[in-house]
């Protein structure tokens, strides 16, 4: 291409043409072909101005799947998240709603492949989200914005006054985030790890609050920095439901020392919880006990728990007797299971100790039922009489007074919490989160909260309108989300054609069909 310069005698403009040359073979000389006016020289500067940009031609019409995203669209609103998340990130709201709406859909897909999705799906946005900005956006994402969005979830959400407390390990291959100790995941595999706490509400069964934590911070000493950022929102006071993977002394202390009420399961390995079964099996065992709805016998036994505190500016320790309640249950159908295992137990135990092959997680086990006579496992009577009569029992810790099957279903609704985390790690595969970074990774746990938050909510509903009976959450959001939108511009969007399965779902959760709009 070359630029040719021609003027305009009437006016003086020096006009500028591209032109491609091309050799003429007849007159063995180059010649240009058809020019194109660019623009004209400046008489002040010399410099070529280009000429005003023409009409860009309108866009072509597109086609975009929008099941998926008018249905999480319709339970944001519904739930409130589309409200906390205003509240929090007034300028970046439908950033993170859009990116929570892909790592449902997509779950174990990188951030970095939005902007295909975008390509092909409707999102809040409206637009695919470069690589580097959603780093940018996830890097802008503080405790300030979190706390923001967890009161407002925590307002509308916190009804009740039962928190379902736990913690769950996130491993990283970066050991460069400075909550990131060495651990071991599930899977046996050592790793640098976080710990994630969670809060979830016992009615609403949806998550309130979350903290990361460093991998080696004890559990409780995160609990009264979540109710305390929680309090302002939460009506009544906080009682607590705990699985027995938090029992400790140091905890329950602690959770005495900070007058927080407790719902704890205790260990079957307790020396308290041995006692309170053989001083109370004969009466838990009664017929008045029984409790035809479970099938289990319960009953409620007054403790005086040794408390301790230690004050370190004083030198001194605490000691004090505070009452508290094991709460001592027993199934029969559970007790014929539980011999069987302890049976299967001790016989590769003794078998391990004949062959000289000891396993380190067996070495209580060796000590507490076995003693070795001039090489022979020889097995302790009493000691496997007593864990055989005690088979079939179990028990809670509490500091506050309740019926026993109270007890038991407060306990039991634990599973809520179970389930959030089984959605954290499954759904939005967040085992092992591909960051670098303390703010990076701080965007991505926020954005997987309120994705979190989304999932919980679509199950809440699925379950009250029976849709949970014919459809997973994956295939519910499979089967909407082939309804799509044409858009053009200059005309109103219309969305193609919506099947009967489609319709009964929108229906049913009391969403307003997809439509023009």
């Amino acid at each position: 291409m070359a630029l040719i310069r021609q003027t305009d005698r009437r006016t003086g403009t020096v006009y500028v043409y591209e032109a491609e040359a091309r050799w003429d073979p007849k007159r063995k000389q180059s010649r240009y072909g058809r020019r194109r006016l660019v623009g004209h020289v400046d008489p002040g500067t010399g410099e070529v101005v280009p000429n005003r940009p023409t009409r860009a031609p309108s866009p072509g019409p597109r086609r975009e799947f929008y099941g998926a995203c008018a249905l999480l669209d319709a339970a944001a609103g519904e739930s409130g998240v589309a409200a906390a998340l205003g509240r929090a990130l007034p300028h970046g709201s439908d950033q993170v709603l859009s990116l929570a709406h892909y790592m449902i859909c997509e779950g174990s897909a990188p951030l970095s492949r939005f902007p295909r999705y975008a390509a092909t799906h409707a999102t809040p946005h409206g637009a695919p989200i470069a690589s580097q900005r959603s780093s940018e956006l996830l890097a802008s994402i503080g405790e300030a914005e979190r706390d923001a969005f967890c009161s407002a979830l925590a307002g509308r959400h916190g009804r009740g006054d039962r928190l379902f407390y736990d913690t769950t390990s996130i491993s990283s291959y970066s050991e460069a985030l400075a909550q990131v100790r060495w651990g071991r995941n599930k899977d046996g595999v050592p790793l640098p790890q976080i710990n994630l706490a969670m809060l979830v509400g016992q009615d609403s069964g949806m998550p309130l609050h979350y903290r990361k934590v460093a991998g080696n911070i004890a559990d409780v000493s995160t609990v009264r920095a979540l109710i305390r950022d929680m309090e302002p929102s939460l009506p009544g006071r906080v009682r607590l439901v705990m699985d027995r993977g938090f029992w400790s002394a140091t905890n329950v202390n602690a959770m005495m020392r900070e007058h927080l009420k407790f719902l704890m399961g205790m260990p079957t390995s307790l020396r308290l919880f041995r006692d309170a079964v053989d001083a109370h099996a004969g009466e838990l065992r009664s017929w008045k006990n029984y409790d035809p709805s479970t099938g289990l016998y319960g009953m409620r036994v007054a403790h005086g728990w040794d408390y301790e505190e230690r004050r370190p500016r004083r030198g001194d320790v605490v000691r004090a007797r505070r009452r508290s309640y094991v709460y001592l249950f027993f199934d029969a159908s559970r007790a014929a299971e539980a011999e069987r295992r302890l049976a299967a137990l001790l016989r590769a135990c003794a078998s391990e100790l004949s062959a000289g092959n000891r396993v380190e997680a067996h070495e209580r086990h060796y000590d507490e039922y076995f003693e070795v006579v001039r090489g022979r496992p020889v097995g302790r009577d009493a000691a496997i009489a007593a864990a055989t009569a005690r088979a079939g029992y179990f028990a809670l810790f509490s500091n506050e007074v309740m019926g026993p099957f109270e007890a038991l279903a407060a306990y039991r609704d634990k599973d809520a919490i179970e389930k959030r985390f089984g959605d954290v790690k499954s759904l939005l595969d967040l085992r092992t989160p591909r960051v670098s970074t303390e703010g990076t990774l701080a965007g991505k746990l926020f954005v997987t909260f309120v994705a979190l938050v989304l999932t919980a909510w679509l199950r809440r509903r699925m379950r009250e309108t029976g849709l949970d009976e014919e459809y997973t959450l994956e295939g519910l959001l499979d089967e909407v989300e082939t309804i799509e939108r044409h858009t053009r511009k200059g005309h109103r969007p219309r969305v193609l054609e919506v099947t009967g399965r489609q319709r009964d779902i929108f229906d049913r959760l009391g969403y307003k069909l997809p439509t023009m709009s």
